[in-house]
C-alpha cells in the first residue's frame, strides 16, 4: 500500500509538469502566430451587402463638398473634374458604406455614385471627424464606364494606403498615410520619384521676351520622415481656375501651416491660411 501510494504521488507530479510543459508550448505559439498577423485590405470593388441608407437633405450636400475636395486633391487633373465640379448634385446618390479598420481606427466610409446620360461613375469616399481639415477626405475606390473608362483601386497595409490609377491613357500609384487624424501624402523614400511631369506649357512673360516651356505639374520641396516638411512650390491642377498652376507654402509633419499662396495673378490670386492642417481662413 505504501508503495502504491507512492506511484501514484509520481504520476500525478509527472501529469502536471508534463501539461504545464503543454500549455508554456501553447501561448509561445499563439504569441509568435498574433505578431505575424498583417492588416491588408484591398479594396477593388463594392460589396452591395455593405451598403446601407441613402443620405439625404443637408448631410447630402456635406458629403458632395467633402466628396468634391478629395478628388481635387491629386496634383493631376482628375478625370471628368468639370463634370463632377458642375451643378450636377441632383444627379448624386449617397448611401452608407461600411467601417474600414485602418491601423486600429475605425474610418467611415460612403458611396458616391453619380448617373450621367452615358455615364456610370461610383466611388468609395473615406471621412474622419474631423471639420474643416481638408486632408480628412480620401476617395479610394473610383470606376467610370463611359467612352472614356477610368478605374482607381486602393490597397491598405496598416496605416499606408497605397491608390493606383488606371485609364486609357495612363497609369499612377500614390501614397497616404493615417496619421494625426488625417490622410497625408506619403512617400517611401527621401526625394520625390517624379518632380516633373504632363505636358510641357508655354509660359509667356510679361514682356514676351523670355517665354519658355514648363512641365504641368512640377513638385519642389523637402521630405522628412516619408512626409512634406518645410517650405514647398507645387504646380498643380487647380479647379477652381480649370488648369494647372502654382501654389506656395509651408508643411510641418505633412500639414500646411501658416499662409498658402495660390500665385495666379490678380485679381485671381488667393491666399489660404491653415493652423496645423486646419483652414482658418480665405482671403
Amino acid at each position: 500500500m505504501k508503495y502504491l501510494k507512492f506511484s501514484i504521488i509520481c504520476s500525478m507530479s509527472f501529469f502536471l509538469s508534463f501539461c504545464k510543459k503543454e500549455n508554456t508550448t501553447d501561448f509561445s505559439e499563439i504569441k509568435k502566430t498574433e505578431k505575424k498577423i498583417v492588416q491588408d485590405t484591398i479594396i477593388k470593388d463594392i460589396n452591395l451587402k455593405f451598403i446601407g441608407k441613402k443620405i439625404e437633405g443637408k448631410e447630402k450636400q456635406t458629403l458632395i463638398n467633402k466628396y468634391q475636395l478629395a478628388i481635387t486633391r491629386e496634383v493631376e487633373r482628375p478625370v471628368m473634374v468639370e463634370s463632377f465640379l458642375s451643378n450636377i448634385n441632383s444627379l448624386f446618390e449617397i448611401s452608407e458604406y461600411k467601417t474600414i479598420p485602418i491601423n486600429n481606427t475605425n474610418v467611415k466610409s460612403y458611396i458616391v455614385k453619380i448617373q450621367f446620360e452615358d455615364a456610370l461613375y461610383t466611388s468609395i469616399l473615406l471621412l474622419l471627424d474631423k471639420e474643416n481639415y481638408p486632408y480628412n477626405c480620401l476617395v479610394v475606390y473610383e470606376n467610370l464606364k463611359s467612352a472614356d473608362n477610368y478605374n482607381c483601386y486602393s490597397k491598405i497595409n496598416n496605416n499606408i494606403i497605397t491608390i493606383s490609377r488606371i485609364d486609357d491613357l495612363r497609369k499612377g500609384t500614390e501614397k497616404y498615410i493615417l496619421k494625426n487624424n488625417n490622410f497625408l501624402n506619403y512617400y517611401a523614400n527621401s526625394k520625390i520619384d517624379i518632380p516633373e511631369w504632363g505636358h510641357k506649357e508655354l509660359i509667356h512673360t510679361k514682356d514676351a521676351l523670355d517665354s519658355f516651356y514648363q512641365y504641368e505639374y512640377i513638385l519642389k520641396g523637402e521630405i522628412k520622415n516619408h512626409l512634406k516638411n518645410g517650405e514647398w512650390s507645387e504646380k498643380r491642377y487647380l479647379p477652381e481656375y480649370a488648369r494647372s498652376g502654382w501654389v506656395y507654402g509651408k508643411y510641418i509633419d505633412g500639414l500646411r501651416n501658416g499662409e498658402w499662396i495660390y500665385n495666379e495673378g490678380d485679381p485671381l490670386s488667393k491666399t489660404e491660411v491653415y493652423d496645423m492642417g486646419k483652414l482658418i481662413k480665405t482671403y
